[in-house]
């Protein structure tokens, strides 16, 4: 098993930046915030490069991981915010 290089790491995951954000932006509602969980993906799946091989559908698979992580932040965001809460 070979593992992706940056070429083809910027000819195929790079691309599908504005994708992951609209995704990222339509759960969360902050742009900020969904620039740095498109940064997470993409950390995340570089680092997971040599599965790669065993990925069908690479797009989707990406989709999958910027949902997760998106819905992960507003979860934790609104627990922290329930922590202060005054009941």
């Amino acid at each position: 098993i070979t593992e992706m290089r940056t070429d083809e790491f910027i000819t195929r995951i790079l691309p599908l930046k504005d994708n992951l954000l609209r995704v990222a932006f339509r759960i969360t509602g902050n742009a900020a915030c969904s620039e740095q969980i498109v940064q997470e993906v993409m950390l995340k799946v570089w680092g997971e490069r040599a599965a790669w091989i065993v990925i069908e559908d690479l797009p989707s698979y990406c989709l999958m991981v910027t949902r997760n992580i998106a819905l992960k932040t507003i979860n934790l965001q609104k627990e922290r915010t329930e922590k202060f809460v005054v009941r």
